[in-house]
């Protein structure tokens, strides 16, 4: 008998890499980039909303090591995505595998209220829900430029770590500024995959393992390449009945938690602390506001001691 596993994991791996999660954002359209960097410690949002700006081209190098760039962005909803959902997406220059070790944003409007956090699994920003068409945009982006400290081969000596020895040299690399329409279907899809694909890889040989890996593919049977965003319906449904299959009667009960864990200053400075909170309580109340049944953690410590959690959830309406 052969064993075929191997060829639908790899299949599964590299079809999401290469073509299902870019296809979560594959219409776009240009916006306008201007840029201002700091000579040295941040500023306060009043002082970088109205800071002189200068035409930045996205592929640009950005960000000294523990520099400050502020970005401001405009653009206009192209007309034919009325009815669409809107996003702006904004690539720094990350490293997916490195979230909380390396640049960030935090995006405001011109009145200075935050929005929402950027950072390497989490590139993106509502602008609007259901589109009209012809939206103008302004969100001003405040960049740091944290160096990476815990690279693949960590605690290796290095001189960044400090803003005293570090480079001058820009660390970052623009990829990617512009509006796109986020296509929900591919999304889900992506997310459906992953997770059948991740339970399988845990379960033994078996049926319920093999009819996972059957569902996958046949799934991807039905995804044509060339129109993602229009077969991603179909590919889903037929992963409805793996998806749906539930454990013996004394399998676990497993419940997950959002939390957010914020060293108070390991590998950053004070003030960079303060403004990673700001970054992820805007990023949690973006979530509040869009999922009435999102919950969270934030757990803030000082050295090896918890200093205060922080549950929350949206009020009742």
């Amino acid at each position: 008998m052969h064993d075929d596993v191997h060829l639908t994991e790899g299949r599964v791996s590299r079809v999401l890499e290469e073509r299902l999660w870019p296809a979560v954002h594959t219409t776009s359209a240009p916006v306008s980039v201007e840029s201002h960097e700091l000579p040295g410690e941040p500023i306060a949002v009043a002082e970088g909303l109205a800071l002189t700006y200068e035409p930045f081209e996205v592929g640009s190098d950005w960000g000294p090591a523990w520099g400050t760039a502020w970005f401001r962005i405009t653009g206009t909803v192209p007309a034919e995505w009325a009815g669409r959902r809107v996003e702006l997406v904004c690539d720094l220059g990350f490293d997916v595998n490195k979230p909380g070790f390396q640049c960030e944003g935090l995006v405001y409007t011109p009145d200075g209220e935050p929005v929402k956090s950027l950072n390497p699994r989490n590139q993106w920003v509502l602008v609007a829900e259901e589109a009209r068409g012809g939206e103008e945009i302004e969100l001003f982006l405040e960049a740091a430029a944290n160096p990476v400290l815990l690279d693949y081969h960590p605690f290796l000596p290095t001189q960044e770590g400090d803003i005293e020895t570090s480079s001058p040299r820009k660390l970052y690399t623009t990829r990617r500024i512009e509006l796109a329409v986020f296509e929900r279907d591919v999304f889900e899809l992506c997310l459906d995959l992953e997770t059948l694909h991740e339970l399988q890889v845990e379960l033994p040989e078996g049926p319920r393992k093999f009819r996972i890996l059957q569902a996958i593919d046949d799934a991807l049977d039905r995804v044509d390449l060339q129109r993602i965003p229009e077969t991603a319906a179909s590919a889903r449904s037929a992963l409805t009945g793996a998806l749906e299959a539930t454990a013996h009667d004394s399998a676990h009960q497993i419940a997950a938690i959002g939390h957010a864990h914020i060293d108070s200053a390991w590998l950053w400075p004070m003030r960079e602390t303060i403004r990673k909170v700001a970054r992820t309580t805007s990023s949690m109340t973006e979530l509040l506001g869009e999922d009435p049944d999102y919950g969270g953690v934030i757990r803030v410590r000082l050295g090896a001691f918890e200093v205060r959690t922080l549950r929350f959830r949206r009020a009742e309406e």
